[in-house]
């Protein structure tokens, strides 16, 4: 009998042990801040743009279209893992549209560490700063990738946005962590659940979701949960063999963005 509860004391106290070790480092599991590519930077140098925000400085771009009174505003926000410079490169090769990239705080030359309230904040600060001074056609457009999805959508929520592109977009960021952890109490533990789903059925504004079949990272079902749940109209565009990171590459990933743009 002793023997059982001295086992049950260390899977108990193993337990909590590993419930702290995940509630210290979720910063360092979520997000994965890393330098601006050097190249990008370089050739993107004439659109090099920096706001600052009450407590610190934001580095990003504004890429302005061929005739940028003639095209939208649209605001970019990335991965947790990704390189704005590179993907302003990949937008100005594939979009003729007026484009805000700023890096999340500790991304790339921005300053600060990177939270679900500051990544919020910095939306924000960056609409209010650019949306009435930089020269679009009157459209204002939010485009969120992955956990830059749950950005785009809580910036809509909080200002006007006339349409949303959501790359491999997820319901919450609670309900992902919930699937792979799920023998961990996630909801008392997690400091940044992105709760895109609380958002979605007020949200009265076109959406594109941009899926990919065969997303490890985010899967499908958490996509579809957010669209169902969406307040206005909804284009659901499965990208057919992509993965979560190869989903850029694939034919259909900028010729739907294209047809959906054409479309407003």
């Amino acid at each position: 009998m002793k023997a059982m509860v001295n086992f049950l004391i260390i899977v108990a106290l193993s337990y909590a042990g590993i419930c702290t070790l995940i509630f210290l480092l979720q910063d360092q599991m979520l997000f994965f801040p890393h330098a601006s590519d050097s190249s990008a930077v370089a050739q993107l140098k004439n659109w090099q743009r920096s706001l600052q925000a009450p407590d610190a400085v934001l580095s990003g771009w504004v890429i302005p279209a061929r005739d940028p009174q003639n095209a939208p505003l649209i605001f970019y926000f990335g991965g947790n893992a990704e390189d704005v410079s590179v993907t302003g490169l990949d937008i100005s090769d594939n979009i003729d549209a007026n484009f805000v990239l700023m890096n999340y705080r500790g991304y790339g030359a921005s300053e600060g560490a990177p939270s679900e309230s500051a990544l919020f904040a910095d939306a924000l600060f960056a609409y209010d700063a650019l949306a009435s001074t930089t020269v679009h056609n009157g459209k204002l457009i939010a485009f969120g990738r992955s956990l830059g999805s749950g950005v785009a959508i809580y910036l809509s929520a909080q200002r006007r946005i006339d349409a949303l592109v959501l790359v491999t977009p997820y319901d919450s960021v609670r309900n992902v962590a919930r699937r792979r952890f799920s023998w961990l109490p996630v909801s008392r533990l997690l400091r940044h659940p992105f709760d895109s789903l609380a958002l979605a059925p007020s949200l009265d504004v076109p959406a594109l979701f941009l899926v990919a079949e065969y997303d490890e990272v985010i899967p499908r079902p958490h996509a579809k949960n957010l669209a169902e749940a969406w307040g206005g109209t909804m284009q659901w565009v499965l990208i057919e063999d992509a993965t979560h990171n190869s989903i850029g590459a694939e034919p259909d990933y900028w010729l739907s963005i294209r047809r959906f743009f054409n479309e407003l």
